[in-house]
């Protein structure tokens, strides 16, 4: 059985100036003495207080990235072959760190890039606690609660029990944490009508891996609709020993999301005839945006994902 790769605060300053004050005794009048002799003083201590406080907020660094989120699709043609739970797995996720510099979103194969080794990045900067879970909330008005959870990581958030029906294709995301709100952080994808070759899609077990995968020549694959200029699209393909037991390696290449990809054979030359391969199309739509009251950037990722099968020919 072949087992899928996973892909996987605000600065404030304040200065307390106390001023001690005695009242005279004279039960019809009263003078206010400043003791310490500093009224004039404290009013220029308040406005540099003050002044302190604007320059502290408008000098914040929000330039490196402190969240994560993404919404997701995986639709596999036949879920036991990959060691998958059913034919539709969804997953909202959201990450909070430490500033970094770092992004999330690195591993994703620019378009025209060509095709490589696959990999994912991960971002080190320590994990935040930020609760119990978080809400994302979409255009349809969906409160959807993640919880947290543990991974390698640290603390994350996560729901996973979304059937197809409740994903929302082509809808905004907005977080709240504790009442701090980050609108749009990411904007969900729709996914396929045609995937061919079709015989990748065989759902049956004893008729999957029957899409050839050539070693010499070139591998075509198209799908429908194709996407926008905010998307881009990646075909990844994995291969395994002819009983699934060992893996080999994954071959990745970028595009555009123009419907069309073509992925050379020469990337396979090194793996036996018959080897099994699971096969992925997947689209995704990476943005970053600045929320001042999270302390930087919250980069949203959102993918679509079909698994198909596949044989080495």
């Amino acid at each position: 059985m072949i087992n899928r790769l996973l892909f996987l605060l605000t600065v404030g300053c304040s200065t307390d100036v106390s001023i001690s004050k005695t009242y005279e005794t004279d039960p019809d009048t009263y003078v206010e003495v400043d003791t310490n002799n500093e009224t004039a003083e404290t009013d220029d201590n308040q406005i540099d207080t003050a002044l302190n406080d604007t320059n502290n907020t408008q000098s914040q660094d929000l330039s490196q990235v402190v969240g994560f989120v993404e919404t997701g699709l995986i639709q596999a043609a036949c879920p036991y072959c990959l060691g998958l739970p059913s034919e539709i797995n969804t997953q909202l996720k959201a990450r909070f760190h430490s500033p970094t510099t770092s992004s999330h979103n690195s591993w994703i194969p620019n378009p025209n890039q060509g095709c490589r080794d696959y990999y994912e990045t991960v971002v080190s900067a320590n994990n935040v606690d930020v609760g119990e879970s978080v809400l994302l909330t979409n255009d349809f008005g969906d409160s959807l609660n993640l919880t947290k959870t543990f991974d390698a990581t640290g603390a994350v958030y996560e729901n996973t029990f979304l059937n197809d029906a409740s994903f929302r294709r082509n809808s905004n995301y907005s977080l709240n944490v504790e009442g701090k709100i980050a609108e749009n952080v990411t904007r969900s994808l729709r996914g396929f009508d045609f995937i061919e070759p079709y015989a990748m899609l065989y759902v049956d077990p004893s008729y999957a891996f029957q899409a050839p995968i050539k070693r010499t020549g070139d591998n075509v694959f198209s799908w429908g609709p194709s996407g926008d200029a905010n998307s881009v699209f990646t075909i990844h393909i994995s291969v395994y020993s002819f009983d699934g037991a060992v893996y080999y390696g994954t071959v990745i290449c970028g595009s555009s999301d123009s419907g069309y990809m073509t992925v050379p054979g020469s990337h396979f030359q090194q793996y036996q005839p018959g080897s099994l391969t699971s096969i992925h199309l997947m689209r995704h739509r990476a943005n970053t945006n600045t929320y001042p009251d999270f302390g930087g950037i919250i980069e949203g990722y959102s993918w679509w994902e079909v698994i198909g099968t596949g044989y080495i020919q």
